[in-house]
């Protein structure tokens, strides 16, 4: 199964939230994501399947309207959850 594209966004935004900060890392995050839409709808355009692209796009314009005109809370909700995926790696 693959991925949705918050997901994507969201282990685009883990990865770069080692290096950098809160701000950063979502900014880099989102421009990771869109341009993962790009990559992917090439990919959809020359198997012909309009309808992925038609479902990259919508999930691309949610993840949009999620981050305007405030991005505070889903920053929260993605440091909430790598909070929780840390202490899942280290319980026993």
């Amino acid at each position: 199964m693959e991925e949705s594209l918050m997901d994507t966004f969201k282990r685009y935004y883990a990865d770069y939230r080692g290096a950098v900060g809160v701000d950063q890392s979502f900014t880099d995050a989102y421009q990771a994501t869109a341009f993962h839409v790009i990559n992917q709808t090439e990919h959809y355009v020359q198997q012909g399947n309009l309808h992925e692209i038609q479902n990259l796009i919508r999930e691309f314009k949610e993840i949009g309207l999620a981050t305007s005109p405030s991005n505070d809370s889903l920053k929260e909700q993605f440091e909430q959850e790598l909070v929780v995926q840390e202490l899942n790696r280290y319980s026993f």
